[in-house]
């Protein structure tokens, strides 16, 4: 599922560049090179008029422009059709999400009284030793985790919900920091991911986003369902 995510996502992207693209070099049209050959026509030298191989020559290359004018409608068409069923597709998909739980890109996660909640990222290379740092709603350092010895790739952390005292916290939002390094201690890379609940679905200039534990999420931005 997340493949087909990225895919449709992808494909939006490659097809919203080349309809820039396309637009951008639709300066010079058929219309106009005719209107350039007949004025060119209108006026040349009675003395020295266009010789017959160079009007067959630029009416062959305006014959050679006007198929090339059409491929490209024809492309553009192609491509409108892409986007409008690669939104549709989307659009469907989103709705199927409510109720079940997602992990997308992101770093704040709700907490609930007296329970534990998740913390995922991914790490680029194995790690010597790394440090999650969890923050509160107004950013005060809360909980400081270390860990050591974490290969490449995806990891999960339960956080008990408590403070480095001890003390069970309140139930509420809070964001998380991870640094790691490997063992020449140069930094390695870090994806923190949040995960919830999908309780309702929202759209944004035709795009879905996601409601998640109160949160939005884009669409574009989840990587993994259930």
């Amino acid at each position: 599922m997340a493949d087909m995510i990225n895919s449709i996502n992808a494909l939006q992207q490659s097809n919203s560049t080349q309809q820039s693209s396309k637009l951008g070099n639709a300066d010079m049209g058929k219309y106009e090179f005719l209107q350039l050959l007949v004025t060119q026509l209108k006026n040349q030298d009675p003395l020295s008029p266009l010789q017959s191989q160079e009007f067959a020559a630029q009416l062959a290359q305006f014959s050679s422009l006007e198929r090339l004018m059409d491929i490209d409608t024809s492309l553009q068409q192609g491509i409108d059709a892409d986007m409008m069923l690669a939104q549709t597709i989307n659009n469907t998909m989103a709705t199927h999400f409510i109720g079940k739980e997602v992990v997308a890109y992101g770093n704040s996660f709700p907490l609930l009284a007296g329970q534990s909640a998740p913390l995922s990222f991914e790490l680029a290379g194995a790690s010597k030793e790394a440090t999650i740092e969890i923050y509160d709603a107004n950013d005060n350092l809360v909980r400081t985790i270390k860990m050591s010895e974490l290969e490449k790739g995806r990891h999960t952390v339960d956080w008990d919900g408590k403070d480095d005292a001890g003390n069970a916290l309140q139930g509420g939002t809070y964001h998380f920091k991870i640094t790691a390094l490997d063992d020449q201690d140069n930094p390695v890379n870090v994806q923190t991911y949040t995960r919830g609940i999908v309780s309702a679905v929202k759209y944004e200039q035709g795009q879905p986003v996601l409601v998640v534990d109160g949160k939005e999420i884009y669409f574009g931005d989840v990587v993994q369902i259930g």
